[in-house]
């Protein structure tokens, strides 16, 4: 396995909708071998879920794991986190053995993985949490209600009394973001705001991140 700094792995975090998957293609594009843990664990859903036409596999698989209100979400969060589980690990091994550059786009609910996967996401790769600033929180729980992702809520959603499912996601999806901040804290090496980046080129990624183009 390569452990040179030049091959650490990129790990990028942070929550759905945050940036991380057209980060990690843009430098997938000069240079670096990108790996989509969302698109991996789609394929393996594939006797499960087949995505409609021009549907991406991700929102395939966010409309197979629904709504945490739906029937049946616990189960199909813990095989969807199990799944994960898998993929990531074979994500970070594949990566550690590359002979090029490598980014790990992860899930937002990599943060709910073993601790003996996050230790190791952690201790052989340079993990980047991108952060949701208050701004553009509204923003991202409309898009989850919109076009939504799978996302895992960990047993936080509860509904309470006559309560709604939409005043349940207004109520709880700040607390959701609260929660996945400290635990994407808890293993990231360094922090950057999500819109930071947005629209940025290849040229200002690579130098934001320290990096350089068609690195060997």
């Amino acid at each position: 396995m390569s452990s040179s700094p030049a091959h650490r792995p990129l790990v990028f975090v942070g929550m759905s909708g945050v940036g991380k998957s057209h980060l990690a293609r843009i430098l997938g594009r000069v240079g670096f071998r990108t790996f989509d843990v969302d698109t991996r664990i789609a394929g393996e859903l594939a006797s499960l879920v087949k995505p409609e036409p021009g549907e991406l596999p991700v929102y395939a698989l966010g409309r197979w794991m629904d709504m945490p209100w739906t029937e049946g979400f616990a189960t199909r969060e813990a095989e969807y986190l199990a799944l994960e589980e898998r993929v990531t690990a074979a994500c970070l091994d594949e990566a550690l053995a590359s002979t090029v550059p490598t980014v790990i786009d992860t899930t937002g609910s990599v943060v709910y993985l073993s601790a003996p996967l996050q230790a190791r996401l952690e201790e052989r790769g340079r993990v980047i949490y991108f952060h949701t600033p208050e701004s553009d929180r509204a923003r991202m729980r409309e898009q989850y209600l919109r076009d939504p992702k799978p996302v895992c809520w960990g047993g936080l959603f509860r509904r309470v009394g006559e309560e709604t499912p939409r005043e349940a996601i207004d109520r709880l999806y700040p607390e959701l973001l609260a929660t996945r901040d400290s635990l994407y804290r808890s293993i990231a090496q360094e922090i950057i705001e999500g819109p930071e980046l947005r629209g940025v080129q290849a040229p200002e990624l690579l130098a934001r991140l320290g990096l350089n183009a068609n690195p060997r």
